[in-house]
């Protein structure tokens, strides 16, 4: 299973990109991949390290990110000063408790009836693995894996929400979970080809109800599915060029007229670029993030 190595969010025209080596970082780009500002960084002072493993942009300007390795969710202002977040006692860390955040993977903004509501995903196997926090960041409930609440979610890696609805991706047995006000509705499994090894790693949901998701893994792809997870499109195949994908790690959407004008951001190759396609599967180009880390590269030359 590959490493959570880049994450990225988009409201309103911003695209935020997350990185990590040991410091973690927040960038910012308008959609046509010129910078918007210099972004900001952060490190744990205790652990030395930190992870932007997922973040979300509020209507309040906010910056939520989730630093796995510091088992936080950090809310930081857009010029990178820390306000506030979201964190677990040390007596209980390391537990499936209700209101703990061990080892977040994920965060997700999700409009309400009462203002929105911060998702946190947290990785492993854990009956608590997404849950739903008030504005004040009080704990509001955990979703029920298939709606048992005695039902563990197995390999919680993303949350992507659209209005009532979250997705919640479960990347060991490659399925999306389906919610609606915090009620399962259904599940569907992600295809693959027959041999293949894949593991998927994000989901964006369109308000037409389609998806889009990411797969990892030797079978790396960006595939278009309808509402019932049936194979579209190909979007984009393995491989370390342009148009094609290795190893994506998040994604996201910006709908327009038709699938010709409709944008499809994803991250991969340990977050070295951000690769922008339409949902018509044409390559736009790529917004370079970072220089490459030399595993990864030859990694992808033997791909080649």
């Amino acid at each position: 299973m590959s490493s959570v190595q880049g994450s990225l969010d988009l409201l309103r025209g911003t695209l935020a990109v997350g990185v990590q080596a040991k410091t973690a970082s927040v960038r910012f780009f308008d959609l046509d991949g010129h910078p918007l500002s210099e972004g900001f960084s952060f490190r744990d002072p205790h652990l030395g390290r930190s992870v932007a493993a997922g973040l979300a942009l509020d209507e309040d300007h906010r910056v939520w990110v989730a630093d796995t390795p510091a088992s936080r969710v950090r809310c930081f202002s857009l010029f990178g000063r820390e306000v506030g977040g979201l964190t677990t006692p040390d007596q209980r860390a390391g537990t499936d408790l209700a209101g703990n955040v061990d080892a977040p993977c994920d965060v997700a903004i999700q409009a309400g009836d009462e203002g929105e509501r911060v998702v946190v995903v947290c990785g492993g196997e854990r009956r608590n693995a997404v849950q739903l926090f008030d504005p004040s960041l009080g704990w509001m409930r955990s979703l029920a894996s298939l709606g048992d609440p005695q039902r563990a979610f197995r390999g919680a890696r993303r949350a992507a929400a659209l209005g009532r609805f979250l997705f919640v991706v479960e990347s060991t047995p490659r399925s999306v979970q389906v919610f609606r006000d915090g009620e399962f509705l259904f599940l569907f499994h992600v295809p693959g080809r027959a041999g293949e090894r894949y593991e998927l790693t994000a989901v964006a949901p369109l308000p037409d109800g389609r998806v889009v998701v990411a797969c990892g893994g030797t079978a790396s792809a960006l595939l278009l599915l309808d509402g019932a997870g049936r194979l579209l499109r190909v979007l984009a195949q393995e491989g370390p060029g342009e148009g094609q994908v290795f190893e994506p790690s998040d994604l996201v959407v910006e709908p327009g007229q038709g699938d010709a004008h409709t944008r499809v951001f994803a991250i991969d190759r340990d977050g070295v670029r951000v690769q922008v396609l339409t949902l018509a599967g044409r390559c736009l180009g790529s917004i370079p993030i970072q220089a490459a880390p030399a595993a990864r590269r030859a990694r992808e030359k033997e791909a080649d």
